[in-house]
């Protein structure tokens, strides 16, 4: 029997932007037949709570993360050089098991994570 695994992402001297997140995959199509195989790879991903399997980032090094867009983890780790930031213009806020939580360099969260921005 296969147990379930956790989504790691670990980013050391790294620039990243977007969005990092659990997500639910739906086919574009509802029912695919032996004719329409070519559609097995044609999925949306639609960002969502983590359920089963957790999603961990770790960002080192002086790595920054720019979230674009609703993200859900159950681990967050920050080295004291690392950040997470917003697109200009924009803030980033942060939710853990749904109490709002500073997101502070150096920082270890984990539980129901939610960073969004506005």
């Amino acid at each position: 029997m296969r147990t379930g695994r956790n989504m790691v992402l670990g980013f050391d001297a790294a620039t990243v932007a977007g969005v990092l997140s659990a997500s639910e995959s739906r086919h574009a199509l509802s029912t695919i037949t032996s004719a329409g195989y070519a559609q097995l790879g044609h999925v949306t991903n639609t960002a969502q709570p983590v359920v089963n399997n957790g999603v961990v980032v770790t960002l080192d090094g002086g790595s920054q993360w720019t979230v674009t867009g609703t993200s859900y983890l159950s681990r967050l780790t920050l080295s004291a050089d690392s950040a997470v930031a917003a697109p200009a213009g924009s803030t980033v806020s942060m939710t853990v098991d749904g109490e709002p939580t500073a997101i502070e360099p150096g920082g270890d969260y984990s539980g129901a994570i939610t960073l969004t921005v506005s």
